[in-house]
């Protein structure tokens, strides 16, 4: 269980240290109706995760007959997703940091509960979910060491998320002028910071593609 654990620990904090869904949430915390909103966003991540784990592990995982086709098809994501995220960095690289909050920004600011939503569709890490679901799907633990995992792994995974939501439900005031600095300064460096996690992330899984495909 510990080297389970253990494999889990780089997908779960690569999907953490993401700074997209931080924006998103400070972003969404900032709006009308803020812990309404960022609230929506965190339980939609936590519930799609859930989800594809529940799915990945207990179902596919427990069909031998479709297991060999499913690790081709789940190779075949990964390479897809790596090559996404190259053409991602490719753009990030060629285009200038924008002026001010990115348009998409300015959209969040008038949020409501269906961004919300959406927002948790859309910036949920299918990559590295199906990465961390595929691990404790093939540790052979336990039913329940299984389920464990898989919270573990979405827990972590989301704690980034988790963190401005309970520092301004603690502390609102203080929160403000933190969240509000830290939005700043993601925003400033935001075009270095995808760069960086789109570039390892889209060598990552190019390469994890193809060796699963051939081999």
């Amino acid at each position: 269980m510990s080297q389970l654990i253990a494999s889990l620990l780089v997908p779960a904090l690569a999907i953490a240290v993401n700074p997209v869904p931080v924006i998103a949430a400070v972003t969404l915390l900032a709006s009308a109706h803020g812990k309404r909103n960022a609230a929506v966003f965190l339980g939609t991540l936590v519930a799609v995760m859930l989800a594809v784990g529940v799915l990945t592990i207990f179902l596919i995982g427990k069909s031998s007959s479709s297991q060999q086709s499913a690790g081709k098809g789940m190779a075949a994501l990964q390479l897809l997703f790596g090559i996404v995220f190259l053409v991602t960095f490719v753009v990030q690289w060629r285009n200038k940091q924008p002026d001010g909050d990115p348009g998409w920004l300015k959209m969040m600011d008038k949020a409501g509960f269906i961004v919300g939503v959406v927002l948790g569709l859309a910036l949920t890490n299918y990559a590295l979910l199906t990465a961390g679901t595929t691990a404790i799907r093939k540790s052979g633990v336990s039913a329940t060491n299984e389920a464990i995992a898989l919270i573990f792994f979405v827990v972590l995974s989301v704690s980034t998320v988790i963190a401005p939501l309970v520092i301004y439900l603690v502390s609102p005031a203080w929160a403000e002028d933190r969240l509000g600095r830290l939005k700043a300064w993601l925003t400033k460096h935001s075009r270095a910071i995808l760069m960086i996690v789109f570039g390892l992330m889209g060598l990552l899984f190019t390469a994890l593609g193809i060796y699963h495909l051939l081999w």
